[in-house]
């Protein structure tokens, strides 16, 4: 008997709706199994579960001690066959429906790579930063994972929102534009170019933002600023475009795109710099343009290893 005939005959005999020659049937076949104790073991539980539906559909008959154990045995023997099919029928539909697949791009210092997603949507990845999405966007959402920066380009799809997953935060979107940044010891950032976005940490909104709307954020404060939106993607270009920046939050993008680190015992948390470096540029040009235009506080940068600066 195939396994979808045998499905057939365990819910008619479950309703009451055999004839007698079904019964006779899936009987037979019952003895068959029984003799064959091939059948895969379920948890206690699931056990327990198909036993009390046999006993709510099997009732013994009122009259006659035979028929009563009659009944109870043939309980008994279909309790096993249930409990394989059942496991048969778990087995098929996990088969049925395999795990997807993960995609995961990395990039390198210096380096940049623009990556196309499987819905059509784009996203352009700065260097030393991760991008892990599904091989297919399959449920009520596009999920993916960023660590580092990334700019996004959305293809609006209102039936399955697009969402971005960075350490705590969350960024969901229908179609729209955005940058999206989180990297170690810095603050995270999402910044918008077009579109709207919501911003949730841990199920709490903490803002939507329009175009040109700016969030940062910290363990101990959530920052909302405007930003011009002609800077926020321009690093795609190879160009890195700053406006009303502290010397920190300059030298944290220099940090992240050529790993290098900045030390210094002054409060770099000062000053208020309009940048505009070229692609093609290399490191020492952009120390030198910001060692000539600092002037709060007017510092100089000291090379004291292969990575490593001093700022004075």
């Amino acid at each position: 008997m195939e396994q979808t005939d045998l499905h057939l005959l365990l819910k008619k005999y479950k309703a009451g709706e055999c004839s007698a020659e079904e019964v006779v049937l899936l009987f037979a076949w019952l003895d068959r199994m029984a003799a064959d104790p091939s059948e895969h073991a379920l948890p206690p539980a699931a056990k327990e579960s198909v036993h009390k539906a046999l006993v709510k559909h099997i009732q013994p008959a009122t009259t006659g001690r035979w028929r009563y154990r009659h009944l109870w045995m043939a309980a008994a023997t279909l309790l096993p066959v249930v409990v394989s099919f059942f496991w048969w029928q778990q087995s098929t539909q996990r088969i049925q429906t395999p795990a997807i697949a993960w995609i995961k791009y990395s990039t390198g210092k210096e380096e940049i790579k623009n990556i196309q997603l499987p819905d059509g949507s784009t996203a352009w990845l700065n260097a030393a930063s991760t991008l892990e999405y599904p091989q297919q966007f399959a449920g009520k959402e596009r999920l993916v994972k960023i660590s580092g920066q990334a700019f996004f380009t959305i293809q609006q799809n209102k039936e399955q929102p697009f969402t971005v997953q960075t350490g705590t935060l969350r960024v969901n979107v229908l179609g729209t534009a955005f940058l999206v940044k989180n990297v170690p010891g810095q603050p995270a950032k999402v910044a918008v170019a077009s579109g709207k976005v919501q911003v949730t940490h841990q199920n709490k909104v903490l803002a939507t933002l329009l175009p040109a709307d700016q969030l940062t954020y910290t363990d101990q404060k959530t920052t909302i600023s405007k930003t011009d939106t002609t800077t926020i993607n321009a690093w795609t270009k190879g160009d890195l475009l700053i406006s009303n920046a502290t010397l920190q939050q300059v030298l944290w993008e220099l940090e992240t795109f050529y790993d290098v680190r900045f030390h210094s015992k002054i409060n770099l948390e000062q000053g208020n710099l309009n940048l505009s470096f070229s692609n093609g540029m290399s490191l020492q040009d952009k120390l030198d343009i910001i060692a000539t235009i600092s002037m709060t506080p007017k510092i100089q940068f000291k090379k004291t290893a292969r990575n490593t600066y001093e700022v004075e």
